[in-house]
């Protein structure tokens, strides 16, 4: 991936999250997020904004409405973890979602996921913010420490297996509704599969009755 320094990166970010929903109250959190990362840029940080974003962009899904910029500012950051392909798809929505923005985007696209050029692939599926985890960053001693000591914490504990309990439920809920789903299209191919039987039937019994 061609390199970009970190100020440009953060004049990106920046650049568009001015122009996200500007007073919508849905990004609220982000621009602290935005500033944590720019007085203090590491690669944590930098995860934690990700998951801003994204944060932001389920909510907006959820309501509906969209807002110029977010899925840029995701594609970036996203692109500066090293996760390019979901960058450039990321960087496809804003494109597919704003035109306008088109010549911008294209401009990133082409600093930030150049190989990427000729995949135009979007998708404005709900993200996986947990799934975010899984992307590798190197932690600075001070947050190393930081993370240790709240593993530790009673409370913090407490609200990770809250956390682990709410995510089995949606799994389950989401199996259930898989479940019910395939019930309702095996039945209704079972009676698609009747009416044809049905309709052979009916034929057959036409052309073998004698006049």
């Amino acid at each position: 991936m061609k390199k970009i320094n970190t100020y440009t990166l953060l004049a990106l970010l920046a650049s568009f999250s001015a122009a996200s929903c500007a007073g919508g109250g849905s990004l609220v959190e982000v621009p602290a997020t935005l500033m944590q990362y720019q007085h203090h840029p590491t690669q944590a940080r930098l995860l934690t904004l990700a998951k801003s974003y994204a944060e932001a962009i389920n909510r907006n899904l959820e309501q509906q409405t969209p807002c110029p910029g977010q899925y840029a500012d995701f594609g970036v950051t996203l692109a500066w973890l090293g996760q390019t392909a979901k960058a450039n798809t990321m960087l496809n929505n804003e494109k597919m979602l704003f035109p306008n923005s088109t010549l911008y985007v294209d401009y990133l696209r082409q600093t930030l996921t150049p190989n990427y050029m000729m995949d135009n692939q979007t998708d404005t599926s709900k993200i996986d913010v947990e799934a975010l985890d899984s992307i590798h960053v190197t932690y600075t001693p001070e947050e190393e420490a930081l993370r240790r000591q709240m593993a530790e914490d009673p409370e913090y504990k407490r609200a990770m297996k809250m956390k682990a309990q709410e995510k089995r439920k949606r799994e389950a809920e989401a199996k259930r509704e898989a479940r019910k789903a395939q019930r309702l299209a095996e039945q209704e191919a079972l009676r698609a599969e009747r009416a044809r039987q049905d309709s052979i039937n009916r034929s057959q019994k036409q052309t073998t009755t004698p006049e």
